[in-house]
């Protein structure tokens, strides 16, 4: 399991906090009704989910994020996608990432 940044106690504290939800069938009914501000995905999830939540994501305008091992950083191992309800954990978490990706040297 990867050190935790930044990054990972963002999603982490969005779900204590009640404010990211997981699975397929809940995150898809938030996005489609316009509830979900960020949608995350699991770098490993399949070429079809990938397709499916890049499709809602434009449709939606919603930002979509691709994170490593996500079901482990929400205490749900093999969960693939999860969405933010809540505007500051968005930031928190689209700040997190900006700093992950550039100190990686993305």
């Amino acid at each position: 399991m990867p050190q935790p940044n930044k990054l990972t106690s963002a999603i982490g504290f969005a779900m204590k906090a009640g404010k990211l939800v997981s699975g397929d069938f809940s995150v898809e009914k938030l996005a489609r009704s316009g509830k979900a501000r960020l949608l995350l995905l699991d770098e490993a999830a399949s070429g079809n989910t990938k397709e499916k939540y890049s499709a809602l994501s434009v449709s939606k305008n919603v930002e979509l994020i691709e994170i490593c091992e996500l079901g482990s950083w929400i205490g749900k191992p093999g969960r693939m996608v999860a969405a933010v309800t809540d505007e500051n954990f968005t930031t928190m978490i689209k700040r997190a990432n900006a700093e992950a990706k550039s100190a990686a040297g993305e």
